[in-house]
């Protein structure tokens, strides 16, 4: 069935139209072209028949009017054309083929005595015209010689036919070139089309031929590809975080209805109850932490959580990170530092967000660094850049793990990881309020000599 909304129809249509403009343009240009080279042969035949003319009334000798039209009368018996007038413009001598169509009696305006040439003539009759002005034995004439038009009316006659009747044939000819033209250059897009069909959820991981034509249809499937792969990417990273959330989710709730389920099993202590309570209490409070973060996670995926950045001078706000960094690191015996290298740090950022976002990398390098260790947190500054940071030398990450250490749910070791709290989304968050305050968030670790999660803001100019 014929689509006409297909674009190998529109194709089709498209080379139709684009070979019918061609043929108009070109039969048009070709019919003008070839009418002016008869009109250009006429010419020349007009210019030698004027020559020709003025060499017979040289030859009259003298005499007056009446003298050259009884003379002229000679020629006009053998079909010659021809208008003399005097220097007035007065009629002196007709052919009489001219005066039997009524031509007028008249020459051009404002002649020379260059040869000028023109159509004239009558609606039944028409002719081509060439004038001349004169001076034969001292006596100035103007000349005129006409030659029917007709004679030529046979050749734009003939290429008009040729024209009309091979102009539909070449058009339905484009037609079927245009629609074979069209299905042999958008099967490879078919071929495209159908391969991406069949991927689907349960083969994310097929990809489409690329073919090595270094044309469009190769930049098309290898774009296509690039594309499945960050759909792949993105549906893996979907599902591992659904899975991880789902078992984030369970453990508490588990507890809780374990605890729940163990305080009505029968009749207990006051003392009994108390502890249940307070297991209830402190997973619920977990639980409340973690849906909070992923609900944070989810606006910011679904573009709803764009804080309205305003000019910040960080200064201030790290010497109050650092002062509470001081105060967690005591209670686990690690030194806290502070270093600045400028005196003002002016960056467009949410205060409350990038608060929220050097606390998770405080808490994080305090996770991970033993009684007796040192975090640093550091400021600096150049002519695009406000770079904050903070280092630990805490046990480090290997550096298979650090391309994931952003990533939500994800712990270098569990176990450890479960020990010392955390459900396993800080850095996570933290990637994400970077991002949002157009900002990179960077790392850099060594196994058993600690890490340096580094902030990069763009600077605001002075």
């Amino acid at each position: 069935m014929l689509n006409i909304r297909s674009l190998r129809f529109r194709l089709a249509v498209w080379y139709f139209c684009t070979v019918a403009a061609i043929c108009s343009l070109a039969a048009t240009g070709y019919w003008f072209a070839i009418e002016a080279a008869l009109n250009h042969a006429l010419d020349e035949g007009l210019r030698y028949r004027l020559m020709g003319l003025r060499h017979f009334l040289e030859d009259v000798g003298p005499g007056g009017t009446d003298g050259i039209a009884a003379r002229l009368d000679e020629i006009s018996q053998l079909g010659e054309l021809y208008q003399v007038f005097d220097a007035n413009g007065v009629l002196i001598a007709q052919s009489s083929g001219l005066a039997r169509h009524l031509v007028p009696e008249r020459p051009p305006q404002e002649l020379a005595f260059e040869i000028r040439y023109g159509a004239g003539g009558t609606g039944g009759f028409p002719l081509r015209l060439a004038w001349q002005k004169v001076t034969i034995r001292g006596r100035p004439l103007i000349l005129g010689v006409a030659d029917p038009q007709r004679k030529y009316e046979g050749v734009l006659g003939a290429f008009t036919s040729v024209l009309l009747l091979s102009t539909p044939f070449i058009l339905a000819l484009a037609t079927v070139c245009g629609w074979w033209l069209g299905r042999r250059a958008l099967a490879p897009v078919a071929r495209i089309t159908d391969d991406a069909r069949a991927i689907g959820e349960r083969n994310l991981s097929a990809r489409l031929a690329v073919p090595d034509s270094q044309d469009e249809l190769q930049r098309l499937s290898e774009t296509l590809n690039q594309m499945l792969d960050r759909i792949e990417q993105s549906f893996t990273r979907t599902k591992r975080f659904t899975a991880d959330a789902s078992h984030e989710l369970r453990a508490p709730m588990t507890l809780i209805h374990t605890a729940a389920e163990f305080s009505l099993r029968r009749e207990r202590s006051r003392e009994d109850l108390v502890e249940s309570m307070q297991k209830i209490l402190r997973e619920s409070r977990r639980t409340t932490a973690l849906i909070d973060d992923l609900l944070l996670l989810a606006r910011g995926d679904a573009g709803r959580e764009r804080p309205e950045l305003t000019v910040v001078d960080a200064e201030p706000l790290m010497r109050d990170i650092a002062q509470q960094a001081t105060a967690m690191a005591a209670a686990k015996g690690v030194h806290a530092d502070l270093h600045l290298e400028a005196g003002v740090l002016p960056v467009n950022a949410h205060e409350p967000h990038l608060r929220r976002l050097l606390l998770i990398l405080v808490d994080n390098a305090l996770k991970f660094t033993a009684s007796g260790g040192r975090i640093t947190i550091a400021g600096s500054m150049d002519a695009k850049e406000v770079t904050i940071s903070v280092a630990d030398t805490g046990i480090g990450i290997a550096p298979d793990d650090l391309p994931h250490v952003f990533e939500r749910f994800w712990r270098a070791d569990k176990v450890r990881s479960r020990e010392v709290g955390g459900t396993g989304l800080g850095l996570a968050i933290a990637k994400q309020i970077a991002e949002q305050h157009r900002a990179r968030l960077e790392v850099h670790s060594e196994v058993g000599r600690g890490s340096v999660f580094t902030v990069r803001l763009p600077r605001v100019p002075d």
